[in-house]
């Protein structure tokens, strides 16, 4: 847990402030897990904090959700189009 967050520190992931007024917190969990070798040996221990988001509701937490897709037909023919045009990427 230690580690997890120093690692959350150093990639200045999230910083504690003060919660608005009317607004929720969202509730973390840590998530531990074994590392083991092929033949069963404990090779080291996993600790993960995760936010449960799914607490949220719409129109109350949130209003809008933005996720940045592209697919790989679309990564390729960029490249294509690039190489095609003698430009580096």
């Amino acid at each position: 847990m230690f580690y997890e967050l120093k690692s959350i520190e150093k990639n200045d992931t999230w910083r504690l402030v003060h919660l608005p007024h009317n607004k929720k917190c969202i509730d973390v969990n840590w998530v531990f897990k074994t590392k083991l070798k092929a033949y069963g040996q404990i090779t080291k221990y996993k600790a993960r904090l995760v936010a449960r988001g799914f607490l949220q509701k719409y129109g109350q937490d949130y209003y809008e959700v933005y996720a940045l897709m592209a697919k790989i037909e679309t990564i390729r023919l960029i490249v294509a189009v690039a190489i095609s045009n003698n430009r580096s990427m």
